[in-house]
């Protein structure tokens, strides 16, 4: 059963909360290696042809974590994306050629997350177009959602393909007290839907305050779940109808 993450409340007391955590742009600097000393359940979502993208996916998977490709895509304010970086305007072919070759860059990866992408996600045809290319090659899609205006889920329904969404941002703003603030909504979040799924980034201080608070999860009854988990077949209680009311997604979004 194939269904969007952000709109799955909790059926039942007993279902035990979930946190979904990945940190994104993994490879481009040495410092990305105290990522790995966060908790096995943490999702690396890697940089193509980056200068550590090969040696953080294979250290990423000796530990047996979930490996993601993040993917570049264009967003509305024109940034650099690098070689690999997918375009509006694109034919389905010339972004299948690119995404191959960044699909070979990170090894074992299982899934997909968007790199910027602002533009080309709130677009449907290239988007559909790119899921696609993800069905054929057995792979699932994360929604950062870096605009509002993201029809990525959308796509990834039409195309048959296991899809979630990002519910917090936790380094928006790359302060001790936001970080901090967005953690704790994480957690109301997971208590009140049942999963939230978080993208943070390798930054000093958001490494320091995940190595500190994580180990809490525990004590407080929630589950750190790889991503991958997502995607198993559901509880019963957990099963829900998919209706947009039922989201209590903040309006912030990633950059780009």
């Amino acid at each position: 059963m194939l269904f969007t993450l952000f709109c799955l409340p909790v059926a039942a007391a007993s279902v035990q909360p979930k946190i979904v955590l990945i940190i994104d742009d993994i490879g481009h600097r040495y410092s990305d290696h105290r990522a790995l000393k966060l908790p096995r359940e943490v999702t690396f979502s890697i940089l193509p042809d980056a200068p550590l993208t090969t040696e953080m996916s294979e250290l990423a998977h000796a530990q047996g974590r979930d490996i993601m490709l993040h993917m570049p895509m264009e967003s509305f304010d024109g940034q650099d994306m690098g070689v690999d970086g997918l375009r509006v305007g694109m034919y389905e072919n010339q972004m299948e050629v690119l995404f191959d070759k960044a699909l070979q860059s990170v090894p074992y990866a299982i899934g997909v997350n968007n790199h910027m992408g602002s533009r080309l996600t709130s677009m449907f045809n290239p988007m559909r177009a790119f899921m696609d290319i993800l069905k054929n090659r057995d792979l699932f899609f994360v929604d950062s959602r870096t605009s509002v205006k993201t029809v990525a889920e959308e796509a990834a329904l039409h195309a048959g393909i296991p899809v979630a969404r990002r519910h917090v941002f936790l380094d928006h703003v790359i302060q001790h007290e936001a970080i901090e603030r967005e953690f704790d909504r994480m957690l109301l979040l997971a208590r009140e839907q049942g999963v939230a799924v978080a993208i943070g980034h390798p930054h000093k201080v958001t490494m320091e305050i995940l190595q500190r608070r994580l180990p809490e999860l525990r004590e407080m009854g929630i589950e750190l779940a790889t991503v991958s988990s997502l995607f198993e077949p559901a509880e019963p209680t957990m099963m829900a109808q998919q209706t947009a009311e039922t989201s209590t997604e903040a309006t912030l979004v990633a950059p780009n």
